[in-house]
């Protein structure tokens, strides 16, 4: 079976969303040809709805934004609309956000399914990922702080081997919410003081 995979994070490399979906690439049984494709601007390569045609699965991964989908994204998903033939894949999201909580990126997984519905696609369901702020430097082994992420890639592919929907699942890093939000607030000190400021500008608001 066909699966294509689209990176549609605005970082066109180095991206936690590329991140994610090596993690589920290497998670996936075998007879799972892979498809790797990228949506980092509003308009959609003429490569991508070419590979949609005879696929069985389409996964997408992207980061949250503002509790939804980047905004290039979602131009990109009114394009693909009528892309390649019905019934067509089975589609399946990942959505990192830099909350702890995953379920921060339950709204934008509910874009998706919206636009499965609008485009005549089934879904699949989806992954919401807490933690994505530190995702990148942390080795996606299945042991340590990724576990339960890991897990749930794997579970995800699974699903997807078969064609399979199921429920959108929520996992976060095992890691201790006080100490990645205290990582997070010396990322963004350093921050800061690289473009000249004070941290204790951080907390001021806009006259």
């Amino acid at each position: 079976m066909k699966a294509v995979f689209i990176d549609a994070s605005p970082k066109r490399k180095d991206s936690t969303s590329g991140v994610l979906l090596n993690a589920l690439e290497s998670r996936l049984p075998a007879g799972v040809e892979v498809v790797r494709l990228g949506l980092h601007a509003g308009e959609v390569p003429a490569e991508v709805p070419e590979a949609l045609t005879g696929a069985g699965a389409l996964v997408f991964s992207c980061p949250l934004y503002v509790d939804a989908l980047p905004s290039h994204l979602l131009s990109c998903l009114e394009q693909l609309e009528k892309a390649g033939e019905r019934p067509g894949p089975v589609v399946y999201a990942l959505v990192n956000c830099g909350f702890y909580e995953g379920v921060q990126a339950g709204r934008a997984l509910e874009v998706f399914q919206n636009w499965c519905a609008k485009a005549g696609l089934a879904w699949g369901g989806g992954l919401g990922i807490g933690g994505g702020g530190a995702i990148q430097g942390l080795p996606a082994t299945g042991k340590g702080p990724m576990a339960p992420v890991c897990r749930a890639l794997g579970e995800l592919g699974e699903r997807l081997s078969r064609r399979e929907t199921g429920a959108n699942a929520y996992p976060s890093l095992a890691f201790p919410r006080m100490l990645y939000r205290l990582a997070g607030q010396l990322g963004w000190r350093q921050q800061i003081r690289r473009n000249g400021g004070r941290a204790a500008d951080l907390g001021q608001r806009p006259q």
